[in-house]
């Protein structure tokens, strides 16, 4: 005789990824806001930046988790560290922090000055060239001829996050509005002015992904828009790991979402549960 368990015995505690269920593993917890997330695939560690407590100020710092081990430890040395990059090209991270850019030695295990000594530095991305935003001025940089310049195309513009895709199409935002600019016809489009964007990736499939403060989005090809995949209070960074799996952070842990066997239960209990609050909802409204 089977037993069957009863939908009130099984536990839904994950999240519906673009219309799949998939079971929630927490990676790492107790943290403060963790942004920029940054998996180095090849070792299997995870980098990101989080707030802290300095006395009565809110500071930065970098960590590195080892996620086979669940081991993680600061990155001393990157005062204020606040974004992290990876450079595909050469299998390079890099941070940047209050007074400039420095590079990730896996042999120490400790960051090392790379460049723009003083400048603040709010993000950086490397595909084929090296970019940084300069903070609070939201200046995007490039490196050019043993330097760094601003970019001609952006220098009236502010940008808070930019990204290069495999296909070179770019794509950034500020506070009026996500943007891409496409290869072919180098044309700026609106793609959505209304998200807060916290993070920009692409997975293994050539998909673009935003992160925003109300969960995770995609781009809607052809259509120049976006749509909702993942419905999270107070998002703050994402990555994919090795198998393509998300990795995403909440305002206090970062969690891996991995395939479930109770995926077509726990959609189900999940919707309805979904669709019931949002009829009250409804019904409140017009009461």
């Amino acid at each position: 005789m089977k037993h069957v368990a009863k939908k009130d015995d099984i536990s839904c505690n994950g999240l519906i990824f673009d219309h799949v269920y998939f079971d929630r593993e927490v990676l790492v917890e107790n943290l403060g806001r963790p942004y920029n997330l940054v998996l180095h695939k090849f070792s299997g560690t995870l980098f990101f930046s989080h707030t802290i407590q300095k006395g009565t100020e809110v500071d930065f710092e970098i960590m590195s988790c080892n996620l086979n081990k669940k081991t993680c430890k600061e990155i001393e040395g990157v005062a204020g560290g606040y974004a992290v990059a990876y450079d595909p090209g050469n299998d390079d991270i890099y941070f940047g922090g209050h007074d400039g850019i420095y590079k990730y030695n896996f042999l120490t295990k400790s960051a090392e000055f790379f460049a723009e000594d003083g400048k603040s530095i709010w993000e950086l991305f490397v595909r084929k060239n090296f970019y940084y935003i300069e903070y609070p001025a939201q200046k995007l940089y490039v490196y050019v001829d043993d330097r760094f310049v601003q970019v001609e195309e952006a220098i009236k513009i502010e940008v808070d996050h930019f990204f290069v895709t495999k296909q070179s199409d770019v794509y950034f935002s500020n506070r009026t509005a996500l943007y891409k600019v496409e290869k072919s016809s180098k044309s700026t489009i609106v793609l959505d002015d209304d998200i807060a964007v916290r993070q920009i990736v692409q997975d293994s499939y050539g998909d673009i992904y935003f992160c925003g403060s109300t969960g995770i989005y995609v781009e809607d090809k052809p259509y120049h828009r976006i749509k909702k995949v993942a419905q999270i209070d107070n998002a703050f960074g994402m990555t994919f790991d090795e198998h393509d799996n998300v990795i995403y952070s909440d305002k206090n842990a970062i969690y891996r979402l991995l395939p479930s066997k109770k995926n077509l239960i726990c959609y189900e209990m999940i919707t309805s549960q979904s669709e019931k609050e949002e009829k009250g909802f409804k019904e409140y409204l017009i009461s």
